[in-house]
């Protein structure tokens, strides 16, 4: 049993990090758990072990990266809010506090930039079915905390507004880190190939104007 307990976490973590190796490359649905095992060197039973199941694992994964980022998320809000004459931020501040963190989260993993950002991408945006329960609870402190200022920034959004604006920023974000190949591919190389933190600057300028701009999304 000892030498169960300390192989644990060897394992766990090599199956981990196959896993969102290979979720980037190719996305959630197309990985096989054969394809993560081989990738780890290990058996399905270490994975339904240490898992369960591939959902399960999924579950894992994106548990193992969304908390972080959303803690984050929060704690640059309080910062940003506990400044002296900052009753009410400003959107772009709310947009870095809120994009801010999924940016030093992919510049610091062990991947290259290029496939960690892959990979953010397709776990904000490409997760097919419901987030995993033990993320919802801080989904929804940061929905609405950020909404909320939100609505102070920008006095003629309703709260569904404010909520689709966060919706919208979150997909800006997501196709760039996912498809940004694409636009190289497609403008044949005319796109140039910028820095990510240049890419997440043009994002948050982006999303700041159509916020600002406060069209209604309200339905009648």
């Amino acid at each position: 049993m000892a030498g169960k307990t300390e192989d644990s976490p060897t394992t766990s973590e090599r199956v981990l990090r196959a896993a969102e190796a290979l979720f980037a490359e190719r996305g959630f649905d197309t990985v096989s758990l054969r394809d993560i095992t081989g990738a780890a060197e290990v058996n399905v039973a270490a994975v339904n072990y240490h898992f369960g199941s591939k959902d399960k694992l999924v579950d894992a994964v994106v548990e193992r990266h969304v908390n972080p980022i959303n803690q984050e998320r929060l704690r640059l809000l309080d910062e940003y809010e506990a400044q002296p004459g900052e009753d009410v931020l400003p959107v772009r501040s709310i947009l870095e506090a809120f994009l801010a963190p999924v940016l030093r989260h992919i510049v610091s993993g062990e991947m290259s930039e290029h496939l960690f950002g892959k990979f953010m991408g397709r776990l904000i945006g490409e997760r097919g079915y419901s987030l995993p329960q033990k993320v919802r609870p801080l989904f929804g402190v940061m929905a609405r905390r950020f909404s909320g200022a939100l609505r102070k920034a920008v006095p003629e959004l309703s709260e569904e507004g404010a909520l689709w604006r966060m919706h919208f920023s979150f997909g800006v974000m997501s196709n760039t880190l996912t498809h940004g190949d694409t636009l190289q591919q497609i403008s044949g190389g005319r796109a140039g190939d910028p820095p990510i933190e240049f890419l997440f600057e043009q994002i948050i300028e982006f999303c700041a104007a159509g916020i600002e701009g406060a069209g209604g999304v309200e339905h009648e």
